[in-house]
């Protein structure tokens, strides 16, 4: 059937998540803006509590289970409401709808006129019959409806059914602002009215996202425990780019949503999450035990444990981190709750900062044998490698994210100087030579892309002095003086001493080496001049004759 009430779906590009609960009308509410599972849970939930009208709850449950097109089940919930109140109108319409549905016209008039004599001239009951013709098919149906709809105007033109079915069949059709206006206009004559304002909202939030949030602010004044009204305004707060402070006001709306007890399990993760990205990690740490605490679905424990473990990485509480990412992964994984690429990187550098090298180790290498292609993983393992002084292995790993082809700039700079650590702590001379190759061929190219970078020539010019044994025959002649050129033009870089130190040494040395001892002179002073603390060569400088 065309689920009139559902359209409300259509009308979010984001849908929603958010103290003395309502019951069961939260349900009757969720239902109405077209949220039928959540609808369905509350009344269930809320069922046989002694303030629960069951005739009432029993027409809603009917209802959710005719938009799922379960008219069976549909059919005995409205007998189940006429056994508990006969004279209560709606059941009735519900089952008009049904005889509609089988296409008996006649047996759904008779259960209409049964719930018109129910109660006398009530427009909201006439809405009802409209929407029973609407749901079945609008245009076979048109009279009906109009007639219902004058009916209802007629005997209250102040009800907020009839805007509300107005703005209904505007939705349907896509005329957003127009649709906006109509839920107005029912809000305008009750100012308490939720579905109303919640269907304005929904709409007008995408146009005006300010005045989405007051009409909902509002309403919260008026119905303070609604369980729909908090969640509502608490996901429009997150969503609201356009309002300043939004993402506090989010958590303090979705924390009131929280301590309702007509609040879903699925929400609590999300509150959860808005704690941890406003960095409120010791409660976010506190919702989290919570949720691990119930004995709800494993993909609830699952979202627990992850922000659990998020936030104690946030509060650089990294034994903890390490114990909490422990428990983690040791969960089972499936398709519905997989782990994350962010997982494994969180993880291993809580175990880097714990001081627990090795384990980090192990951790990326499994996160790069689960995802291959991060690049990421593979740098940050290289760095520890590299600071472990494992050169080749570090290498390998740099080697392998150019290989892949998504590679940066940088990610040159980095395989460069991984091959010069290589070759400049080996004792083997084919690990050497090779090593040699790999960096001049990854500096080509990196030079080729940033010819004049300061650090690029630096690079290979260092390069070149591994070559040549550090014995300063002229093979890096030719980068340095690229460089001295390059930091010349960029004295106020932060670098820049750094590399005339090096070009100075370098130059120094080799016009010694070829016996053109006033050039080198010239050099040696330059090179003091850029390290003024080096005693050493202060006493050779004052030294030169």
């Amino acid at each position: 059937m065309k689920a009139k009430f559902l359209f409300a779906s259509m009308l979010m590009a984001c849908a929603s998540l958010v103290a003395n609960a309502q019951g069961y009308k939260d349900g009757i509410d969720f239902y109405k803006i077209g949220k039928l599972d959540d609808a369905q849970e509350l009344l269930e939930r809320n069922l046989n509590n002694a303030e629960t009208n069951k005739a009432e709850a029993y027409y809603y449950l009917g209802q959710i289970a005719l938009h799922k097109g379960d008219k069976a089940t549909a059919s005995s919930y409205f007998d189940k409401g006429v056994q508990a109140n006969a004279g209560y109108a709606y059941n009735y319409v519900g089952k008009g709808t049904i005889s509609l549905e089988n296409k008996n016209l006649k047996e759904a008039e008779n259960f209409f006129k049964q719930a018109e004599k129910c109660t006398k001239k009530d427009p909201k009951v006439a809405i009802a019959i409209a929407n029973a013709y609407y749901s079945v098919d609008p245009n076979a149906y048109a009279k009906q409806i109009e007639k219902n709809c004058n009916n209802a105007f007629k005997w209250n033109p102040k009800d907020p059914d009839y805007y509300i079915f107005k703005g209904d069949d505007l939705g349907i059709k896509k005329e957003w602002g127009q649709a906006a206006g109509q839920y107005e206009l029912a809000f305008g004559y009750e100012p308490a009215n939720i579905e109303s304002r919640v269907k304005f909202a929904n709409v007008d939030f995408f146009l005006n996202e300010e005045r989405a949030v007051e009409a909902l602010e509002e309403l919260l004044t008026m119905v303070p425990n609604s369980a729909l009204v908090q969640r509502e305004l608490a996901e429009k707060y997150y969503g609201a780019s356009s309002i300043k402070g939004n993402l506090p006001k989010a958590v303090e709306h979705y924390g009131a949503y929280y301590n309702n007890p007509n609040h879903f399990a699925k929400d609590e993760i999300r509150y959860a999450q808005l704690l941890w990205m406003s960095k409120d990690y010791d409660k976010a740490i506190e919702v989290c035990n919570e949720i691990i605490a119930k004995e709800e679905t494993q993909a609830n424990k699952f979202f627990g444990y992850r922000l659990k473990f998020y936030s104690f990485c946030g509060k650089q509480d990294w034994e903890n981190a390490v114990n909490t990412g422990n428990e983690f992964f040791a969960l089972p994984e499936n398709k519905a709750t997989p782990y994350l690429e962010s997982d494994y990187m969180r993880y291993a550098n809580a175990l880097r900062n714990a001081n627990r090298e090795v384990e980090a180790v192990s951790a990326f290498e499994k996160a790069i044998a689960q995802f291959p292609e991060n690049s990421d993983f593979k740098a940050q393992l290289a760095s520890i490698y590299n600071k472990n002084k494992d050169y080749e292995k570090a290498a390998q790993l740099r080697q392998q994210i150019v290989d892949g082809g998504d590679y940066t700039v940088n990610d040159l700079y980095q395989l460069g100087n991984a091959y010069c650590r290589v070759g400049e702590n080996t004792q083997d001379e084919t690990v050497k030579q090779d090593a040699i190759a790999k960096a001049r061929a990854a500096i080509k190219e990196l030079l080729d892309k940033a010819p004049d970078d300061m650090s690029n020539l630096n690079l290979a010019a260092r390069a070149e002095v591994m070559a040549e044994n550090n014995e300063y025959k002229g093979g890096a002649l030719e980068y340095y003086k690229k460089l001295l050129a390059a930091v010349n033009a960029n004295k106020d870089d932060e670098n820049a001493t750094y590399y005339y130190q090096n070009v100075y040494r370098y130059l120094a040395t080799y016009y010694k080496n070829n016996g053109q001892m006033d050039v080198a002179k010239d050099y040696y002073r330059k090179w003091l001049e850029s390290d003024p603390t080096n005693e050493n060569l202060r006493k050779f400088v004052e030294n030169l004759k």
